[in-house]
């Protein structure tokens, strides 16, 4: 039990990851012998489960599967086999971090974990060339270009090289997306050709921040109804996505100028080959008034009473003359 203070240059996680030795039989052909070899099996950081320690760390890179983490001051404890971090921030890629941790090894080859982490205004191309977790999580970000922050918890566990095992992931939060700007969006794409509007394909998303909420359990991202704005069109999405690029997405183009009316669509496949298809109400009518957002509807009755205003203001002025 006590206190302590880490102070450091530079600190690789991998270092204090565990090693199992394996006992493996050889066979000679040969000599017709069995022969008895080791071979060292990664594992897991171990906690030892009688330390009862607190600390604070000063760092100025951990290195962590990769990933560089700079000025990293954090205040964390040990206790009962397990690493509980209080409250950390660092930078990556030059962005502000602030993080929260439970860390517990349940063998040499599996971990629990549980986080809450908070970024702000990551480089979105930059992320998906440097950061392995970003690019895995989310495949098609080389697709855009922007600015990232998020607000997330997520829990699971690690496997033997400290990285996530995806089928146990659970969590959900917030990803807001500054001058964001698409190109070569493949469900982008496919939506502009069934629908001949082209100003859906590349679309500039930079007038407005994208706050896009999603949840994560067994390999599938739950989205949120989210709306973007796009050269006067509102489109819409809602539905899931796997982490193997599986779609299941409801969808509807609202159409100039304020999305009243809409075209409904279903978009399946896959994010690399992306299946469009427009919805059929029971008319066989690919708009519907009845389905656009109360701000949609809101906004259009604001519009329409402004006009009216301006008309009775048009008529009074031209009654004084």
């Amino acid at each position: 039990k006590g206190e302590l203070t880490l102070k450091s240059n530079h600190l690789s996680v991998q270092d204090f990851m565990s090693f199992t030795a394996d006992s493996i039989v050889n066979i000679s052909s040969q000599k017709n012998t069995n022969k008895n070899t080791t071979q060292e099996q990664q594992g897991v950081v171990i906690i030892p489960s009688n330390l009862n320690l607190q600390f604070n760390a000063n760092i100025n890179t951990v290195d962590y599967n990769g990933l560089k983490m700079n000025n990293c001051i954090a205040k964390a404890a040990m206790q009962q086999g397990k690493l509980i971090i209080g409250n950390a921030g660092f930078t990556i890629i030059g962005s502000p971090v602030n993080m929260q941790a439970d860390y517990l090894p349940i063998s040499t080859r599996r971990a629990k974990f549980n986080y809450h982490i908070s970024a702000k205004e990551l480089d979105i191309q930059k992320a998906y060339k440097e950061i392995k977790l970003f690019r895995d999580m989310l495949t098609t970000a080389n697709k855009f270009k922007g600015l990232v922050s998020l607000d997330y918890t997520l829990s699971g566990l690690l496997n033997d090289s400290l990285y996530p095992v995806f089928p146990t992931l659970q969590g959900e939060g917030v990803l807001s997306i500054k001058d964001a700007k698409a190109y070569g969006f493949k469900m982008f794409n496919a939506i502009s050709k069934k629908t001949n509007k082209e100003s859906i394909n590349n679309p500039d998303l930079s007038k407005h921040t994208i706050n896009l909420k999603t949840k994560i359990a067994k390999n599938i991202i739950t989205i949120e109804r989210i709306k973007l704005r796009v050269a006067g069109f509102r489109p819409r999405f809602e539905g899931q996505i796997s982490f193997d690029g599986r779609l299941n997405l409801k969808a509807r183009l609202g159409l100039p100028p304020f999305g009243i009316f809409g075209i409904p669509l279903s978009i399946t496949g896959t994010q690399e080959k992306p299946i469009v298809k427009l919805k059929r109400g029971k008319k066989a009518d690919d708009l519907e008034e009845t389905d656009a957002d109360e701000e949609d509807k809101k906004e259009a009755a604001e519009a329409e009473a402004k006009e009216k205003e301006m008309q009775q203001k048009s008529i009074h002025i031209e009654q004084k003359n």
